[in-house]
């Protein structure tokens, strides 16, 4: 089943570095990959920076444009690797099984800057990881994405696998661009053009290896904080609870107040007024969310603190540490090896 524009969520503008880093790798100014869109370069660093779907769309019809390459998806899937994807990335990496790994994908796909369904499934001696439901785009657009999202899948299970993700074969419902022997030889396996289904086919021998990096208390932990962000995406709750659910959307990034007003029907002024009526406001909700998010990673994983400063939204682990002291009275070093 297709899905309508209204089942889409915008994505944060740092999205699409991977992808206009890509572009820049082929020769093309940033400026001009984005001419059109809307979107400033001083975006692309502001954590809080949200894009509309046109907007993401017309960045994506300019690569095509550009590049003059209809098959320019695999290589922007390239860089797309697991720690991309914030608290979802981190539950794959530290799965036990590759069975796992794909059971996540199913359940928090979401929680990717893909706009298809995962699924997989086994027969026989093979199994399969499939992206169906395609979003409302032309057909250029839609088969750009594919491209990009069935190349990341495949960047992200070699790194989740710590080495090769051997590929029997591919399916994939578009023609091939006359490029069908470019896909074979990047997929290195038979690739079946016109498919009825979108596809990477494997050896059933694989789901159960265990992974080099599992770590079964931290992708616990990992995909419990899934769970909650999936529930805050598709259930109600009350104003500040909404408000809560719009900060936690994209892990690593924070909404400001004028996007989350904006996202709620109101004005900046109303949303401020409204928060202070339940005893709360802005500043003090994106703390509380922070310092407890914070408290978890140190607590209850073995992340670096660089990485814990990006999936909090820090750019700086200085600033990180003068805000966790702000909250605890403690360095975040002190907190965990104290909480240890």
């Amino acid at each position: 089943m297709a899905k309508t524009l209204q089942d889409l969520s915008p994505h944060p503008v740092r999205s699409l570095l991977p992808a206009l880093g890509v572009m820049t790798e082929l020769g093309f100014d940033r400026q001009v990959c984005l001419k059109g869109t809307g979107i400033l370069l001083s975006q692309l660093g502001d954590s809080n920076a949200r894009m509309s779907l046109q907007q993401e769309l017309g960045f994506y019809r300019n690569a095509l444009k550009l590049s003059d390459d209809p098959a320019v998806g695999l290589k922007l899937g390239e860089p797309y690797l697991p720690q991309r994807y914030g608290l979802f990335g981190y539950a794959m990496l530290s799965a036990a099984t590759f069975r796992h790994v794909l059971t996540l994908a199913e359940n928090f796909g979401r929680l990717t800057f893909s706009f298809f369904t995962f699924k997989h499934g086994v027969s026989g001696r093979l199994a399969w990881f499939s992206m169906s439901e395609p979003p409302p785009f032309e057909n250029e657009l839609i088969d750009l994405y594919l491209d990009r999202d069935m190349s990341a899948a495949v960047v992200d299970f070699r790194a989740i696998l710590g080495g090769p993700f051997p590929i029997e074969e591919v399916y994939i419902t578009h023609d091939g661009y006359n490029r069908q022997q470019d896909y074979r030889d990047y997929y290195d396996c038979a690739v079946h053009f016109r498919a009825d289904s979108n596809k990477l086919v494997f050896s059933s021998a694989l789901l159960d290896e265990p992974l080099p990096q599992s770590d079964p208390d931290s992708t616990h932990h990992f995909q419990q904080q899934c769970e909650l962000l999936i529930a805050k995406l598709t259930t109600q709750g009350h104003f500040v609870d909404d408000v809560r659910m719009l900060m936690l959307s994209r892990p690593g990034f924070y909404p400001d107040i004028d996007y989350i007003a904006e996202k709620l029907g109101m004005s900046t002024r109303t949303l401020r007024r409204r928060l202070k009526e339940e005893g709360s406001n802005y500043r003090a909700l994106l703390d509380e969310i922070r310092f407890g998010l914070a408290k978890e990673y140190l607590g209850q994983t073995k992340l670096p603190m660089e990485e814990i400063c990006g999936l909090l939204g820090y750019s700086e682990p200085g600033t990180f540490s003068h805000a966790f002291r702000r909250w605890s009275g403690q360095s975040p070093r002190d907190w965990r090896l104290h909480s240890s």
